[in-house]
């Protein structure tokens, strides 16, 4: 099998956002992009659980199926608008993490003032307006949300993050189901303490 590194790596992926529950085994899409321009994303209507690297599609630089046996993930556009979009972005991660899903259910915002590590590694978070799963109107939000940031949350749907390799971008989704976990605590012992303008600058600066 032509690529067997790539596509086992986003399988890997894959089956480790399933096994932290950080997404159902129906849910979610991960993909890779290789220095040729070629995508490599976990495809339709197989158990995320299970997935192997022979179930990987890859698409070339132009978007065209390379595996026409395989049925393409129904959110292969959102993925490939972000590449076009951050031409940094090597690997982007789609999930439904329960907890920053909820905060993607609420109209509360999920801050990130609260802990040093999730600044760090996910810096602003972008809220994606509701659109329809599978459709060009959410690609095209996605992708323009992503333009100056690493991680979002998709009103009503799920999270999204974006890295320069397969494991930054599954570390920045495990670190915003972290913070969505963290400020749910927060706000229940009824005193929050906010880290300040200052501080938030100098973790933004390192």
């Amino acid at each position: 099998m032509k690529n067997i590194k790539e596509k086992q790596a986003v399988a890997d992926i894959m089956k480790r956002l399933y096994d932290r529950h950080l997404t159902t085994c129906s849910g979610g899409n991960v993909s890779m992009k290789r220095g040729n321009g070629h995508v490599f994303i976990t495809p339709s209507q197989v158990d995320k659980g299970n997935i192997t690297a022979e179930q990987i599609i890859e698409l070339d630089a132009d978007g065209k199926l390379l595996t026409p046996e395989l049925k393409a993930s129904m959110e292969t556009a959102m993925h490939l608008n972000i590449y076009h979009q951050r031409p940094d972005v090597k690997a982007v991660v789609h999930a439904h993490p329960p907890k920053a899903t909820a905060w993607a259910c609420s109209k509360q915002e999920l801050q990130n003032n609260l802990c040093g590590e999730a600044r760090f590694f996910l810096g602003e978070i972008a809220r994606v307006p509701y659109a329809l799963m599978g459709s060009d109107v959410l690609a095209s939000h996605v992708s323009g949300f992503l333009g100056n940031t690493n991680a979002a949350l998709l009103n009503n749907h799920g999270a999204m993050t974006t890295g320069k390799s397969l494991f930054e971008a599954y570390d920045r989704m495990e670190v915003l189901e972290y913070l969505a976990e963290l400020q749910l605590a927060v706000k229940q012992t009824g005193a929050p303490r906010f880290l300040n303008g200052s501080e938030l600058s100098g973790i933004d600066a390192l």
